[in-house]
């Protein structure tokens, strides 16, 4: 059955998404290459993992460089962002997590990673060409273009702006192929990629971001076999220049388990922000749709919308922004309520929100699956506010297959602060999963918010679609 006409049986969509579920897995498992010591003095780039020297020992993320690093080795498990040095000149880190969660030492099948430092195709290899071979690929999430002034390279784009800019980020591509290796020339202009094979990422660190030029990354196993190779991108930018293999290698378009088109409305949290995330495809549509089977899951989300509040650039609200929605013909919907709307009075959003509705049930029949806003700390009240003015929506809008999940009511509440820590004195994950600025994740916090996001969809809204 086509992906295009499921609504000739819901039953059977319904059958098709718990399959999904099952077909679902980690975005992070353990990494074929585990992470270097954090090395006083070394060179770091956005997106790099580094491990300290604790038992277990802890990862981090490079958040921002100034230089290279410090003298101080990071050590914090919260959700700050620490330089280990003199702010500025040295590198941002955040926790990602613990070698008791993923492991410490390379896997004894791992591949070599070689950055060649080359914009030449590597000795042995000859050019792909994904742009001339783009129908071989698996485009997950985006629209696939030819990638500015290159003849062989492809960009990937989800929706534009009022004002005709393109939004990228939180997509990727995918392939099989039979060859020994695979190497990649990144753009120098991306944070970089992050390539997985059969399941798991080659490593932790992004591969080849802002390097200085468009360099080819070769990773190589040594033995032919067919293995499943993915490519996730960061939460703004998605490029490749081009793709080389060995001359006896073939591609070929990746298998779906179960084909199935999702759309993720939503704002900052979907976009990512200054404090995360920097781990490729780790953005909250992308993740939640790896955990619950939904491989091509398109991010609608910006920073500074929601249902009324419009952001502060030339952006979308959730209303505005549905025709491109709908012209994935998406078999789901996912939804998440904004924070952004915290100003507004819950009788506005309740309006807007039944408006959304019956703007999304006039031109489809697709289950829609709302998430409420993030009950933060700041503007706490206002936030309660648009919680219940969704959930009034959704409730006016009976046996339509349209389901609310609140993140404020859920038990224990997604985020816990001394805000909301009535019931909860023992515990708070604000600090363990916010970042600085008392709003955004960082990484951990986005694949946190995304297991109970993709736990409740499973769990307590899918078995109630009709």
């Amino acid at each position: 059955m086509s992906s295009r006409n499921w609504n000739q049986s819901t039953a059977a969509l319904k059958i098709r998404l718990q399959q999904a579920v099952d077909a679902g897995r980690p975005l992070w498992a353990r990494p074929w290459i585990a992470p270097t010591a954090w090395t006083s003095g070394q060179t770091i780039q956005v997106g790099e993992v580094r491990k300290n020297s604790a038992t277990p020992a802890q990862w981090y993320i490079a958040a921002a460089q100034g230089g290279v690093c410090g003298a101080i080795e990071p050590t914090q498990t919260n959700g700050s962002a620490v330089w280990d040095g003199t702010a500025n000149t040295s590198v941002l880190w955040t926790h990602l997590g613990s070698s008791a969660d993923w492991d410490n030492v390379d896997d004894p099948a791992a591949p070599t990673l070689t950055a060649t430092g080359s914009t030449s195709v590597p000795a042995g290899y000859v050019s792909f060409n994904p742009w001339a071979n783009r129908q071989l690929l698996t485009v997950r999430g985006a629209y696939l273009t030819q990638h500015v002034g290159s003849g062989t390279g492809i960009a990937l784009y989800t929706f534009d702006s009022k004002s005709g800019t393109t939004v990228a980020g939180g997509s990727g591509v995918a392939f099989m192929s039979d060859a020994t290796g695979i190497s990649f020339q990144v753009p120098a202009s991306v944070q970089g990629i992050r390539v997985y094979v059969d399941g798991r990422p080659v490593t932790m660190s992004n591969i080849g971001p802002n390097q200085g030029g468009w360099y080819y990354h070769t990773i190589a196993f040594g033995k032919r076999k067919e293995r499943l190779w993915e490519v996730f991108f960061g939460k703004d930018t998605a490029a490749i220049y081009n793709i080389a293999i060995p001359s006896n290698a073939q591609i070929w378009p990746a298998p779906s388990v179960v084909p199935l088109v999702g759309a993720f409305i939503g704002d900052s949290y979907l976009q990512g922000s200054g404090y995360g995330p920097f781990l490729d495809g780790n953005t909250l549509s992308g993740h939640v749709g790896r955990l619950i089977g939904i491989d091509n899951m398109w991010r609608f989300g910006t920073g500074g919308t929601g249902l009324l509040n419009p952001g502060s650039g030339p952006f979308y609200t959730y209303r505005e922004r549905l025709p491109q929605v709908l012209a994935q013909s998406p078999n789901v919907i996912l939804v998440q309520g904004s924070t952004n709307d915290a100003s507004y009075t819950q009788a506005q959003v309740n309006t807007e929100a039944l408006a959304l509705l019956d703007a999304i049930r006039a031109a489809t029949t697709a289950p829609v699956f709302w998430f409420g806003p993030a009950p933060l700390s700041g503007s706490y009240s206002g936030i309660q506010t648009v919680d219940t003015a969704i959930a009034m929506a959704i409730a006016a809008r009976p046996n339509s297959n349209i389901f609310y999940k609140s993140l404020v009511t859920s038990v224990p509440p997604v985020f816990i602060g001394s805000h909301n820590n009535t019931n909860f004195t023992a515990f708070s994950t604000i600090g363990e999963y916010i970042g600085g600025d008392n709003v955004h994740p960082v990484d951990k916090g986005t694949m946190y918010l995304a297991r109970r996001m993709a736990s409740a969809y499973a769990n307590e809204m899918l078995p109630l679609v009709a």
